[in-house]
């Protein structure tokens, strides 16, 4: 698989509807996410729950190192087979989690060391959550909008089949 730099061209993610492999745990995923994009993450719900709470009371470091324990042996292996997988299916796709950081950063070091090198979409799903809101706030900066109301029966679907 050839190598592609990791990006922050989202206008090019999203209009070319290229998929992604979403990190962030299922929780996440299911609070929001892009049509693109499947459901592959680094942690489970209670996993992410665990790292959570040992960052919190033990710091980074300590995190890291639960984070690589709860996510080792046959979970590890069996997580990688869903990733690599998808790159094989998907060589022009990207992946990412919320920030672009520690949990995508780690995926794709794994597929590196698997000999598949699969770009990172950097900022994340904030990041592109940020540039469509913006983009949708433009749009609508820019658009003309005619609210048409009214009760029942007064000719309103009449009103806008005769507009131009």
């Amino acid at each position: 698989m050839p190598e592609r730099p990791d990006t922050d061209d989202y206008r090019t993610l999203f209009l070319g509807d290229v998929p992604m492999m979403d990190m962030r745990a299922p929780a996440e995923f299911a609070h929001g996410a892009f049509p693109q994009a499947a459901s592959l993450p680094l942690m489970s719900d209670d996993e992410r729950a665990r790292v959570g709470i040992c960052y919190k009371e033990r710091g980074q470091q300590a995190a890291i190192e639960l984070g690589h324990q709860l996510v080792a042996g046959e979970v590890k292996a069996s997580r990688m087979a869903a990733w690599s997988d998808f790159a094989r299916r998907h060589p022009e796709g990207y992946l990412y989690c919320f920030r672009g950081g520690l949990r995508s950063r780690t995926v794709q070091q794994w597929l590196r060391e698997a000999g598949i090198d699969y770009p990172l979409v950097l900022g994340g799903y904030k990041a592109m959550r940020r540039y469509l809101l913006e983009e949708m706030s433009r749009s609508l900066e820019m658009a003309e909008l005619v609210l048409i109301s009214g009760k029942t029966g007064t000719g309103k679907t009449r009103v806008v089949q005769a507009l131009p």
